[in-house]
């Protein structure tokens, strides 16, 4: 089997040293393996390319991108972060954690962690900066962003579902509890942390709150009619998605008026793009996948694991995805990744579900992780502040996350509690 790994890893590590796009790097090697390894025909290469893009669940993407891009546009972040600065203005480190929980319920609308980064960017850096500092501002600014790819619908879950054959809503479910312990972490380590709340000092006013909610409704209503429609078994996350891009066209067109209709080609085409670049990923990586399956490297990998238990397999798979989630978008190392260590995981009676959690979770973390972190760039470019400083600026949260992947990899009711209840 060395004839067949060896040349494969070095067609995938020349390819992308010389920084062709990783979708065609991952072609060529599953054209490799389909036509000198497994002696497929070429033709079977392309059929699989068509029906990998078949399947009804990848519909969800291109609407939740949307959602995001249309909220990014618009007015809807700074009216959901308000919501939270008039309810904890008065709070120790009220206005951090208004950040960190204003990213999770973006979280829960759109699923796109640079689309988060750069909302919040823009709204929140200034008030942050000035009052507890650009490290603070920056660091969280940058790895908040990437809650969205934990807290569903996340975008990161459904491909993970496409790859691995999984309900995509039993993966929202699972996703819900994990993304809430990482709030939790995060926001006791601003508490504590961050001694002052340095917004206005007083008894908290009611009604600014109530002002602020009413201003910020049209925003709180989506996370509850996408997970609660989902949730409740109403509509599928596709039919989620589409509701959700026509609600947040709607609202940010005709009734805030925040986005004007010369602005609706570009945001259009912008999620378009982006579309286009996660389904050509995607459509290779699948290829790459039942290449690999027909070549046998999944039974290798079984029996490379087999000396293993549960625990120590999860051990060296964080490792791994800690390590690969710093140079690989994430929807390209889930679609190579999943598939291949799927087997072993079932044979260890690792659960599809939790692995899932697992893999989203150290993802999240390579999405604000030097050097090549996804989020690192967006607030870069919005931001314009130094690499270096946004850089160093995470790593108190990249210490926070791996916390987080911890508890929820050896505790995985976590994870799968709320699946076996709706399930119920």
């Amino acid at each position: 089997m060395t004839f067949v790994i060896l040349p494969l890893v070095l067609i995938l590590a020349v390819l992308l040293i010389i920084n062709v796009p990783i979708y065609l790097a991952i072609l060529t090697a599953a054209i490799y393996l389909q036509v000198f390894v497994n002696h497929v025909a070429l033709s079977a290469v392309f059929v699989g390319l068509y029906e990998s893009l078949t399947k009804p669940s990848m519909l969800a993407i291109p609407f939740f991108i949307l959602t995001g891009a249309l909220i990014e546009s618009s007015t809807m972040g700074k009216r959901l972060i308000d919501i939270f600065i008039s309810l904890l203005k008065n709070v120790r480190a009220g206005l951090p954690i208004s950040c960190l929980l204003a990213n999770a319920v973006f979280g829960a609308i759109s699923g796109s962690a640079p689309a988060a980064a750069a909302t919040f960017g823009k709204v929140i850096n200034e008030p942050l900066e000035k009052a507890h500092g650009e490290k603070l501002s920056l660091g969280l600014i940058t790895s908040s962003g990437a809650l969205s790819t934990i807290i569903p619908p996340s975008i990161i879950m459904i491909i993970y579902g496409v790859a691995t054959d999984t309900n995509v809503a039993t993966l929202f479910q699972a996703g819900f509890i994990p993304g809430l312990v990482i709030v939790a972490i995060i926001s006791v380590y601003l508490f504590v942390r961050y001694k002052r709340s340095n917004l206005a000092g007083g008894k908290t006013d009611f009604a600014e709150v109530g002002r602020s909610f009413i201003r910020g409704l049209p925003v709180i209503v989506l996370p509850v009619l996408i997970l609660g429609g989902i949730y409740a078994g109403v509509f599928t996350p596709t039919e989620a998605g589409a509701i959700a891009a026509v609600y947040s066209f709607v609202i940010g067109v005709f009734v805030l008026k925040d986005i004007k209709w010369s602005e609706t080609i570009p945001i259009l085409m912008n999620a378009s793009r982006i579309t286009g670049q996660i389904f050509l990923l995607i459509s290779a990586s699948i290829v790459f996948a039942q290449a690999a399956t027909m070549a046998q490297i999944p039974q290798l990998i079984v029996e490379g694991f087999s000396g293993l238990g549960p625990i120590m397999f999860l051990v060296i798979l964080n490792v791994l995805l800690l390590i690969v989630g710093c140079f690989f978008e994430p929807g390209a190392a889930i679609l190579i990744l999943a598939p291949l260590l799927l087997p072993t995981a079932r044979v260890l009676g690792i659960d599809t579900l939790h692995l899932g959690i697992v893999f989203a979770v150290n993802l999240s973390i390579g999405m604000f992780t030097p050097p090549f972190g996804l989020n690192i760039f967006v607030v870069q470019s919005i931001l314009k502040k130094p690499m270096a400083r946004i850089s160093s600026s995470v790593m108190p949260y990249v210490a926070l996350y791996v916390i987080g992947l911890l508890i929820l990899t050896y505790i995985p009711e976590l994870s799968l509690w709320l699946p076996r209840l709706l399930g119920q």
